[in-house]
């Protein structure tokens, strides 16, 4: 009786577990959903996004050169050689290795663009 006892506690707590996970994942679903999120992957690309103030845009590659018109939230680079050139961002992230971004402002409540550099020869430049 008390190996039975103790197989359905055991069950039990494992279904209230595996609930509980799906419950905060489909959380975690609805505040990704809520901002856009525009990927550029390759080499060499030359590319005009058009961004409408709450795009998070990620770069991944090498050399490749993006012009980003309007407003967006967030850009993340991850990469060599990429050249960005954007109107507004409110943070700017780099992984890698002579990376550039160029921003004209920043829309951040503070008035201070928020970055995050990891790598060699990158650079974030007002203009």
């Amino acid at each position: 009786m008390k190996k039975i006892l103790s197989v359905l506690t055991i069950l039990c707590l494992g279904i209230i577990s595996v609930d509980a996970q799906i419950g905060s994942s489909s959380s975690v679903e609805k505040n990704t959903t809520t901002q856009k999120e525009i990927v550029i992957e390759g080499v060499g690309i030359t590319k005009t996004v058009e961004a409408t103030g709450d795009e998070a845009i990620r770069i991944e590659g090498t050399n490749n050169k993006v012009t980003i018109t309007g407003a967006c939230n967030t850009i993340k680079i991850e990469g060599v050689d990429n050249t960005v050139t954007v109107d507004d961002v409110k943070s700017v992230s780099i992984e890698g290795t002579g990376n550039k971004v160029n921003y004209k402002k920043t829309s951040a409540a503070n008035g201070k663009l928020l970055t995050a550099i990891a790598g060699v020869n990158n650079k974030i430049t007002k203009i």
